[in-house]
């Protein structure tokens, strides 16, 4: 169908292309309208507007952000393998909870708008305001939503408002998984980056068909370098052979895991320690958020470091907790020290900023 065919649905009323445009112009120019909701209009005019692309902000969470320029085809191509994928009927209903600053809220408007979903809309918080809405078809969150959500009295009933649900940006850890297992809805956590548009994998998280792999989206073509870092391709939506930095491991079936960051590596004493594989050890272990980094170290050059978001603990508990930590992991592996911090650095989307944390550390310990 025509784009000027198109009817479009933002909060249950329907649009043709030009009335949309038109809302949205009145909108952005209203004193009364939220700022988290002007950006939402800006980004339908922007998605509307001649230009052949879309110029997006990477997340900042392994380095500094940047600004990238995408095409608009492989945005539309990327929505309709998302769309193919979980079935997402024209009038089935989509939350945007995320903001429209980073690729994965703007990918929510693009599903709406290019698969004729009903566009549902709350601001962009820590705790997503699941309340007003009955039920969802389809939506995305980030795992510090998820896990926010949760810790409310009735947030279990809220999540399981929302049928299917993904779940990317970062690791969703154990105890978090656990608590997903036995949800009523369908999850799924992604895997993918602002390069690559959207997720190019997924893996279900829970139901009979959990699994702790992930599958390859259609059309998507994977492999190792020298690294044993994952090598993407999918030409449908502009990928050649993208390096990242992620370890992983793959099955028999060509589906796989990922162990951890290569330039997230720390070299202590001359040997390669890598905190992601280790913080997958600990996940479930700490309550708090942490991260596993290293830290310039005279002797070692760098040694390995457990930063814990949040209060000391006494000291039996830190001594419990180093106890605990010992028998999770061998040798190297074992930080040699745990450090608390009262918060981490995060983006707007809640993930976690590494870099600026331990900078912002070591400014403020010098």
């Amino acid at each position: 169908m025509h784009e000027q065919e198109k009817i479009f649905l933002i909060k249950g009323h329907p649009f043709d292309k030009d009335g949309l445009i038109s809302f949205c112009s009145g909108e952005i120019s209203s004193p009364n309208t939220p700022g988290w909701e002007r950006e939402i209009w800006e980004f339908i005019m922007d998605w509307f507007s001649p230009d052949e692309y879309l110029e997006v902000q990477t997340s900042g969470s392994t380095g500094k952000p940047k600004q990238i320029q995408l095409l608009k085809e492989h945005i539309r191509e990327s929505a309709r393998l998302t769309l193919d994928f979980f079935g997402l009927q024209p009038g089935d209903t989509a939350l945007l909870c995320l903001p429209v600053k980073y690729i994965a809220g703007k990918m929510m408007v693009v599903r709406s708008l290019e698969g004729g979903l009903n566009l549902l809309l709350t601001k962009p918080l820590g705790i997503p305001d699941v309340r007003p809405f009955d039920k969802i078809t389809f939506s995305a969150m980030v795992p510090m939503q998820v896990t926010e959500l949760l810790a409310e009295y009735d947030g279990k009933i809220q999540l399981e408002k929302i049928n299917k649900l993904i779940i990317g940006g970062s690791v969703i850890d154990k105890t978090l998984e656990k608590k997903l297992i036995n949800s009523g809805n369908r999850i799924w956590q992604t895997y993918g980056m602002t390069e690559t548009i959207s997720h190019i994998a997924l893996r279900k998280v829970n139901g009979s068909d959990a699994t702790s792999w992930y599958s390859p989206l259609l059309g998507v073509d994977l492999k190792k370098d020298e690294r044993a870092c994952l090598v993407i391709t999918a030409p449908h939506i502009g990928i050649q052979d993208l390096i990242t930095n992620d370890r992983v491991e793959f099955n028999e079936k060509g589906l796989f895991k990922v162990l951890g960051r290569t330039d997230n590596v720390v070299i202590s004493g001359g040997v390669k320690l890598y905190p992601g594989e280790i913080e997958q050890k600990l996940s479930g272990l700490v309550e708090n958020d942490f991260i596993v980094t290293g830290l310039p170290d005279n002797k070692l050059g760098e040694k390995l470091v457990l930063f814990i978001e949040g209060e000391d603990t006494s000291k039996s508990g830190k001594e419990d907790l180093w106890q605990d930590v010992k028998r999770r992991l061998s040798g190297y592996e074992v930080p040699k020290t745990i450090i608390f911090l009262k918060a981490f650095n995060r983006n707007s989307q809640g993930k976690i900023m590494r870099k600026m944390t331990v900078d912002n550390f070591l400014t403020n310990t010098l």
